[in-house]
């Protein structure tokens, strides 16, 4: 059976969210860039964190200036000729309730965007030894509180272009994937914080690979819609087989009457 042919309405393939092994990936980035074209992708690009604070010690790189341009160019040059572009950006983690990053405006200014994202929550004491259990000890509110805090503040920085996987703090997953108990005045303050600021929002593939998928999260992204917040799409990709897993992300999108000029892109236009 012949492949239906790709409809003038179908969104743009982007995968702006995927990570090797310069930081907690698995894959080179020929393996991700191979697995982008096989899949078609119009745009892939690698978002590796970046340790320049030592916030996040586990990761072997820290990266300067000149290799985040060795990088870059090495994505240029494998993506030369191809239909599938190429890109680099760093996933910068979001280290304190005033929103910000542990890169700085050198490295932020080298690679095509930043992607801002938490995982450990600014100000809350986590008892690591019951993080497994989802029974971490803190109250709840406080935790909600300080973790839009510290996003809307980010998306406040200059530094920051996308939003990554808001409320999503995977070290403490297991209690704060669920929007549905947030009051929705602190959903439209983050995406109107994000509309007033030209920021973008992440909708991110791991809230469909995860066995408890994140909830609630259709009305924020509606939210977002509304106020013209472009809408970032990644996979969040660790291995190769999930590079381009964008397929639950764009049947969500479609039923929310996104169109292809919402969502982001950072692809240069020359």
């Amino acid at each position: 059976m012949n492949e239906p042919e790709e409809c003038s309405f179908m969104l743009p393939r982007f995968d702006l969210h995927t990570h090797s092994s310069f930081s907690d990936g698995h894959q080179t980035f020929e393996e991700i860039f191979s697995e982008a074209r096989k899949k078609k992708l119009k745009v892939v690009a690698v978002t590796d964190h970046h340790t320049d604070t030592g916030f996040f010690d586990v990761y072997e790189h820290t990266w300067g200036v000149e290799e985040i341009r060795t990088m870059k160019e090495k994505c240029r040059a494998l993506s030369k000729g191809s239909e599938t572009q190429f890109l680099l950006g760093v996933e910068a983690e979001i280290i304190d309730l005033d929103g910000c990053l542990n890169i700085t405006p050198e490295i932020a200014a080298e690679v095509d965007f930043v992607i801002a994202s938490l995982h450990i929550i600014p100000g809350v004491e986590m008892k690591w030894d019951k993080v497994a259990s989802g029974n971490v000890g803190v109250d709840r509110g406080k935790v909600v509180k300080k973790c839009f805090e510290s996003e809307t503040a980010a998306l406040r920085n200059s530094l920051v272009d996308v939003l990554g996987h808001p409320m999503y703090v995977l070290s403490a997953g297991m209690y704060i994937k669920s929007l549905e108990e947030v009051d929705s005045g602190l959903l439209v303050d983050l995406a109107e914080t994000a509309a007033k600021n030209d920021m973008a929002v992440e909708f991110n593939g791991c809230f469909f690979r995860e066995h408890n998928q994140p909830r609630g999260y259709f009305d924020l992204f509606s939210m977002c819609l509304e106020r013209k917040v472009p809408l970032s799409t990644g996979s969040d990709a660790h291995w190769p087989v999930n590079v381009g897993d964008l397929d639950a992300i764009h049947s969500t999108l479609t039923n929310l009457g996104a169109e292809a000029s919402d969502l982001y892109s950072p692809v240069e236009s020359s």
